[in-house]
């Protein structure tokens, strides 16, 4: 049993000086900057970012529009720029039936989420109320990809840095070419003590400027979505 401890201390410290041996100078600080982030050190995650900044969310096929469940539907909350419609829909329009359904029991939410995942191209005839006004118009699902500046997204740091009790940030690999860097993480945490664990693994391209160091861009490669939807 001794043996046994002595070799899984040993593979440990040869992981952990492969880990931090293997890294030149800016791996380093790409890793610091990562811990910074999901720590919510909002002041510290600003110093690593260049004025140009964009994160650029990983793509994925929708509707392009962000809604929530009211009494009198499903209202529309925010409307992406990506999106195609016949009839442009709006912030505030509450969709009432999608296709030949109604939305009105309790599997309605469900029923639209269902419809609204499939193939590029694909298309749903939405009936929405406008202004107590009655309209119709013919949606397709196409790409989109949700790009945020330094203001919104370090306001998505802080907001998900706050709502974690604890969590716990493991780096699988790291790899650079210039001033390009491949990220491969593994996250774990939970919104409560002693509540359940959720977790997620991300591979993020990370690009800096040349001449300062600092981060122009971050491209997820994972959806943020399949990670929410666990405790939402």
């Amino acid at each position: 049993m001794k043996r046994y401890y002595l070799i899984k201390i040993a593979i440990f410290l040869s992981f952990f000086l492969s880990l931090t041996l293997g890294q030149n100078k800016k791996e380093i600080q790409i890793i610091k900057f990562l811990e910074s982030r999901y720590s919510a050190n909002i002041d510290s995650v600003s110093l690593f970012l260049d004025n140009n900044f964009i994160y650029y969310h990983s793509p994925y096929v929708g509707l392009g529009i962000t809604t929530e469940v009211t009494n009198l539907g499903i209202m529309i909350k925010a409307v992406s720029p990506f999106i195609k419609a016949t009839n442009m829909l709006n912030k505030g329009d509450v969709i009432l039936q999608v296709n030949d359904y109604k939305l009105s029991n309790n599997n309605s939410e469900d029923y639209f989420i269902r419809k609204t995942k499939g193939a590029a191209g694909d298309s749903l005839k939405l009936i929405f109320s406008r202004n107590g006004e009655s309209m119709s118009t013919l949606v397709f699902l196409t790409k989109q990809q949700l790009q945020q500046r330094t203001d919104k997204f370090i306001e998505d740091i802080k907001s998900y840095g706050n709502r974690w009790f604890d969590y716990e940030l493991s780096i699988i690999d790291i790899f650079s070419k210039k001033n390009r860097f491949v990220i491969h993480y593994s996250w774990e945490g939970s919104l409560v003590e002693k509540g359940p664990n959720y977790s997620f693994r991300a591979i993020e391209i990370i690009k800096t400027s040349r001449k300062s160091n600092k981060i122009v861009s971050i491209e997820a490669t994972w959806t943020e979505k399949q990670f929410i939807d666990q405790f939402n």
